[in-house]
């Protein structure tokens, strides 16, 4: 039990160590009001453009999709801010297992975008006077776990960029944009060409909101249909893990060649 509980207090001492300056104001402002008013505004969007045709499916997809500040931001800090403070050296020297290492750091920004998400899902339901049962509430936290660990792994995908590349910015605003494009979340993806259909299935959340929306439609829905979809994201988002570890390595390698370790 001992390395469960050092990888444990690891991931809880380095999100408090990038979080814990952070005043109730900030925390406040960036992450609940700023996440709330973009659910608002898709939300609303959504009804006026379909004239309130499934609400409920767009009000909910739009609250999971708040995950993206923690997925994509929140991964990228993972390993900016030791390139930032100069400390990024002294981890890839160490003897300590670095996937162990920065997958330990990914953990919190998992369940704090589960947290914003459901945090989405209550005011929404507020707002918009919606109500699910039991049951629908089950399936919906399963399908937004694995949902927000496949968004996480393609956010630490783009997070290793960071070992040489000093324009994360625009890397991690690009992918939240193509996140909040492709998932489907503000309108039916039966819209989108043929080649963005395609292209969305290799995009984590698409499937979430996929199931999101079926589980909050009236109308019965399979269980096998429900799992089936969920272990695909599962699967995506191992795949996603995989490719970050990967180019965590070759990126490694390309920071000692360029020396680009620290940040210009």
């Amino acid at each position: 039990m001992e390395p469960v509980a050092r990888f444990y207090r690891h991931a809880h001492l380095s999100f408090k160590a990038l979080f814990g300056w952070l005043s109730p104001k900030v925390f406040l402002m960036v992450m609940v009001i700023n996440p709330l008013c973009q659910l608002l505004f898709f939300a609303m969007l959504a009804k006026y453009a379909f004239n309130g045709s499934n609400l409920a499916g767009y009000v909910v997809s739009n609250a999971l999709l708040l995950c993206v500040l923690n997925a994509v931001f929140g991964m990228m800090t993972v390993i900016t801010s030791d390139r930032q403070m100069g400390t990024l050296q002294l981890v890839v020297a160490s003897p300590a297992n670095k996937i162990a290492v920065f997958f330990a750091r990914s953990l919190f920004h998992m369940f704090s975008g589960l947290f914003t998400a459901a945090l989405g899902l209550a005011f929404g339901t507020l707002i918009f006077g919606l109500s699910f049962s039991g049951e629908q509430l089950i399936w919906l936290g399963l399908v937004w776990a694995v949902s927000i660990f496949a968004a996480c792994g393609l956010g630490f995908v783009i997070s290793s960029f960071a070992l040489w590349s000093s324009s994360m910015h625009i890397w991690t605003n690009l992918l939240a944009g193509l996140l909040l494009l492709f998932s489907g979340a503000s309108f039916p993806r039966s819209l989108m060409p043929a080649w963005m259909h395609r292209l969305s299935e290799f995009f984590p959340l698409t499937r979430g909101v996929e199931v999101t929306k079926s589980l909050v439609t009236p109308g019965d829905i399979s269980h096998t249909y429900l799992l089936s979809r969920i272990a695909e994201e599962f699967l995506l988002g191992s795949v996603f893990y995989l490719a970050g570890i990967l180019l965590f390595f070759y990126a490694e390698y390309l920071a000692r060649v360029k020396g680009s370790m620290e940040m210009e």
